[in-house]
């Protein structure tokens, strides 16, 4: 009896018949989603006369990644289904530290640190927490960082500080959290703007 000889075509699309699923799946790929950073007034007091580099901050799992996180309970993380933010999540907090300095005009200019030129301070930062809590009746977004600003020319740390973020969301859903995630983007870029002011006026 002659062996009968399948090819892999027909062996793929029997499996995927008996799976119930496609061989090639054609999902949709999912939203991606960015804080919105308001401008802020541009400073009416004097700059620093200083250049800044705004290092990414450092982070562990799960904060280093692009996923969205809730934590419903003390001990769990979860991700929102079929959305992410648009690059990791320190990536974006940097961003987002970022263009809170640049509106506000104080430095001679705000770098990250893949730039070529020189600068006069380091800003390093520990990202914490940016998650969603849902352990009440209203979710909230916390945006956890500490911070340490750094004169490149001594090498000597000028200040450190803590930031610990906290805004309510007005419901479950996951663009009702993200929004919250940009008014505490907008309530981090305050809080080191005046944290800077008191370190280097």
């Amino acid at each position: 009896m002659k062996p009968i000889h399948t090819s892999p075509l027909a062996i793929l699309t029997l499996l995927a018949s008996l799976a119930g699923c496609t061989v090639f799946p054609n999902g949709e790929p999912p939203r991606v989603m960015d804080i919105a950073v308001p401008e802020q007034p541009t400073a009416r007091t004097p700059g620093f006369g200083k250049t800044l580099q705004v290092d990414t901050p450092q982070a562990t799992e799960p904060f280093d990644s692009s996923r969205i996180l809730t934590k419903p309970s003390p001990s769990e993380f979860q991700v929102y289904g079929g959305v992410r933010w648009r690059d990791t999540a320190p990536v974006v907090v940097r961003e987002v530290m970022i263009a809170s300095l640049r509106e506000e005009g104080r430095f001679n200019g705000v770098t990250n640190e893949s730039s070529p030129t020189a600068s006069d301070l380091t800003l390093s930062t520990d990202l914490y927490g940016f998650h969603s809590e849902t352990f009440g009746d209203q979710p909230r977004v916390v945006i956890t960082l500490y911070g340490q600003l750094m004169d490149n020319h001594t090498r000597e740390t000028l200040c450190t500080g803590d930031f610990a973020i906290t805004r309510p969301a007005s419901a479950r859903e996951v663009d009702a959290v993200v929004d919250a995630f940009g008014r505490g983007g907008e309530q981090l870029g305050q809080e080191l703007r005046a944290w800077l002011s008191s370190c280097l006026d």
